[in-house]
């Protein structure tokens, strides 16, 4: 029976004449191209992906309710356009009908382009998109920032899309820990917006994840226009959870990518925006441990060649030279006030003596004036009688000198005694007799100040019973307000 299927499938091939595709192709082009019932034809459109690439030359699509023509439009044709159609330009397209034999497609090579208006699509995007704008729903003062550390990246898209595929890979390259939950929803077709919105209810219900990535891969502006439904863009502004969007390429704006936090121009760039680099962030630390590392050898290279240079150092290696050195200029400092001040004690304890003496006997301050008196009156008295009157007047004026003398001593005796009491009070031995000290330096200087002192200085500390010698090993200076 075999063999008699393939006798009969021998006989049609050798009564049928079999062509290959590319002489298909050119057979159907000769049949519409030179029957010439398409050689000159006005078609009317939506305008729809329309794309110009750097050669200059033009690809779209015309588009009415039911059905969809592809288009090209060459550089030399191009150049005469005044502006290039938007997506949802209703237009008129001039120009022929052709077959592109490699694909076997038929399209309409225009040679002239005549703008009729926008069209539905596009009316219907402007409108909606003044009014949630009006709402605010656009503001940026309502957008979230993205977490900086996700460990949960949401995904809600097409399970059967190139997205998704490229959110995967750029996110485990990124981060291998990270967590990809996806919510496989339809991106095209009626019922597209309500599955898309409710995903993204869901997510925010239960939590799910720390930033949400909506979108889709590349297509006309029918095939996005999901992204453009009110629902769909309500439930983005609505969510708790930061939404990045991602519907198409880089040239495509959905109604989405306004409402949403973020817009990423494609879903590899949707990823970057989500999830971080934790390879960077190995390198930033790395970097700071070997900065880290690098302070740490300059501290201890530092506290290494302080140590170097104080073990060199004279007093600490031999301490004692110290000591014996403070010793020899204590010695000289006893030696000059065992010579100074007991004369300087005894100077002032003989005025001192002399002062109370005088204060005890203070007719002795006239005595010798009192003698010479006397002897001037008995001269007198010897004298006739014409010096009496003189003698009188003498003896009165003598006798208010006497009483103003004997004032006068009263009050220095009382002035003397003062004065007495308060140099007994400042007297240096009576101070050290009440707890308090007199400290010298090397030379013998009274140290009045913690400035007149050095580290390592050796000072003497005289108290009422002996003398206390040290060195300096620390020195604090006391800050007082307004001094």
């Amino acid at each position: 029976m075999n063999a008699l299927n393939f006798m009969e499938n021998e006989y049609v091939m050798a009564e049928v004449h079999t062509y290959t595709v590319t002489e298909m192709n050119h057979l159907i082009r000769n049949l519409v191209e030179g029957s010439g019932l398409v050689a000159n034809v006005q078609v009317r459109g939506e305008i729809s992906n329309f794309k110009r690439y750097p050669s200059g030359h033009c690809y779209f699509s015309l588009k009415d309710a039911t059905g969809v023509l592809k288009c090209v439009m060459f550089q030399r044709q191009a150049r005469q356009l005044l502006r290039y159609p938007n997506n949802g330009d209703t237009v008129v397209a001039v120009g022929h009908i052709g077959i592109y034999e490699r694909d076997g497609v038929y399209q309409l090579y225009t040679d002239l382009l005549i703008a009729e208006g926008i069209g539905s699509l596009m009316q219907a995007y402007e409108k909606l998109k003044n009014k949630l704008e009006a709402e605010g729903l656009f503001a940026a003062e309502r957008k979230k920032s993205l977490p900086a550390h996700p460990k949960t990246v949401g995904i809600i898209t097409s399970p059967a899309g190139a997205a998704v595929r490229d959110v995967i890979t750029v996110s485990r390259r990124r981060n291998p820990g990270v967590k990809l939950l996806l919510y496989p929803v339809q991106v095209q077709g009626k019922a597209a917006a309500g599955d898309i919105a409710h995903a993204i209810r869901f997510m925010n219900r239960h939590r799910l994840a720390d930033v949400l990535i909506v979108g889709r891969g590349g297509g006309s502006m029918e095939d996005l226009w999901a992204f453009n439904e009110e629902i769909v863009v309500r439930t983005v502004a609505a969510s708790e959870i930061p939404v990045i969007s991602s519907v198409g390429h880089e040239t495509d704006f959905t109604l989405t990518d306004f409402a949403a936090d973020k817009r990423a121009a494609t879903p590899s760039q949707a990823a970057e925006l989500a999830v971080e680099d934790t390879w960077q962030l190995r390198r930033e630390v790395k970097n700071q441990q070997q900065r880290l590392g690098n302070a740490i050898q300059n501290m201890l290279q530092q506290r290494t060649e302080i140590l170097r240079r104080l073990t060199k150092n004279r007093m600490l290696q031999d301490p004692l030279r110290i000591t014996d050195r403070a010793e020899e200029k204590l010695d000289r400092v006893l030696m000059k006030l065992r010579q100074t001040l007991p004369r300087r004690l005894e100077n002032r304890e003989l005025r001192l003596h002399q002062a109370m003496k005088t204060i005890r006997h203070p007719e002795r301050l006239v005595t010798k004036p009192e003698q010479r008196v006397a002897a001037v009156l008995k001269i007198l008295r010897k004298q006739e009688k014409p010096w009496e009157p003189y003698e009188t007047r003498y003896q009165s004026a003598w006798n208010r000198f006497t009483g103003l003398a004997k004032g006068l001593t009263g009050d220095r005796e009382q002035k003397l005694a003062l004065l007495a009491s308060h140099l007994d009070a400042v007297s240096p031995l009576k101070i050290l007799s009440r707890g308090y000290s007199v400290t010298s330096n090397e030379t013998g200087n009274i140290i009045k100040s913690v400035q007149d002192v050095h580290w390592g200085e050796e000072i003497c500390t005289r108290l009422n019973d002996g003398e206390i010698y040290s060195v300096i090993q620390q020195i604090e200076r006391r800050e007082d307000d307004g001094r």
